[in-house]
């Protein structure tokens, strides 16, 4: 589960492929200079551009609220230009990541004529978890959420997860759940989160702290599949130790099950049978074996 060392051999920057070292962005880009800006990760296996739909669609609901939803290419482009990218490198698993600006002008926290929005694109080499990845599970630790208002737009400023994330690396755990002010479960510092009772999984309700997963409807489907019920309601963070199972769902770790929450082991440090289950779905969808 791991990104290729050497660096792309191209960068789809402002509708061109240009080599790796001439990708640069302007000194004077308003995501450089002021957070406006938005990204994604779109999964590639089996040489196949997964969930293209769905995460472009979370791209412009964010590039409306920023005003730059005009700068998001067709679908068909990001099709061509996967495909250029994957061949560049003969990558057939990766993750493409993108991230869309609000372009360059002179440095004004408001412009009244706006420049045109600025997209860069590259791809690396990854490996999705297999069995061994599942079957070994993840340590989590829960820590208050202190990110801005709105975590339902994907946006670039990621600096308190960041910082999150390094508290997470010094208590020697791999993901932090953060708890809201009102003492709510919300989401990971990169994931999403569903707390397993017995047949039943159950998520957050989705709101503006929030961000809408994309892997994470996709479980959901794959647990119905399998026979589970699936719902989302205010989650109290207390009932994290009552839960059967707690699982994170990311783009890049499909599902993985808490086998560690604050220190204290959960189920003898084995994910459970349900996170197993789902991670195995997730594999068969993506196909990978």
């Amino acid at each position: 589960m791991s990104a290729g060392s050497a660096n792309p051999s191209l960068a789809w920057v402002g509708g061109r492929f240009v080599p790796w070292q001439d990708a640069v962005v302007p000194v004077e880009d308003r995501g450089f200079q002021f957070g406006e800006s938005l990204y994604e990760v779109f999964p590639l296996s089996a040489g196949k551009v997964r969930l293209l739909d769905e995460h472009l669609a979370r791209l412009r609901r964010g590039a409306e609220v920023l005003g730059i939803d005009h700068g998001i290419p067709e679908r068909e482009e990001w099709l061509a230009a996967a495909a250029r990218l994957m061949q560049a490198d003969d990558i057939q698993e990766g993750l493409l990541y993108c991230q869309l600006t609000g372009g360059t002008c002179p440095r004004s926290h408001h412009v009244a004529r706006r420049p045109e929005p600025f997209l860069v694109a590259y791809l690396r080499p990854y490996r999705f978890p297999r069995a061994d990845i599942a079957e070994r599970g993840i340590r989590v630790i829960t820590m208050p959420d202190r990110r801005w208002a709105g975590c339902d737009i994907k946006s670039t400023m990621l600096l308190p997860a960041v910082l999150a994330r390094r508290e997470v690396s010094a208590r020697g755990a791999d993901e932090a759940l953060l708890i809201g002010d009102d003492g709510t479960l919300r989401e990971g510092t990169s994931s999403n989160v569903f707390l397993v009772f017995g047949r039943e999984l159950v998520s957050p309700t989705q709101d503006a702290h929030v961000l809408p997963g994309i892997t994470q409807p996709l479980v959901g489907e794959v647990a119905r599949e399998a026979g589970y019920s699936v719902r989302s309601e205010t989650i109290e963070a207390s009932r994290l130790a009552d839960a059967d199972e707690i699982l994170i769902t990311s783009t890049s770790r499909f599902v993985l099950g808490a086998i560690e929450l604050d220190a204290v082991s959960l189920r003898d440090g084995r994910p459970g049978p349900v996170a197993l289950e789902l991670a195995a779905g997730m594999r068969r969808r993506f196909e990978i074996s």
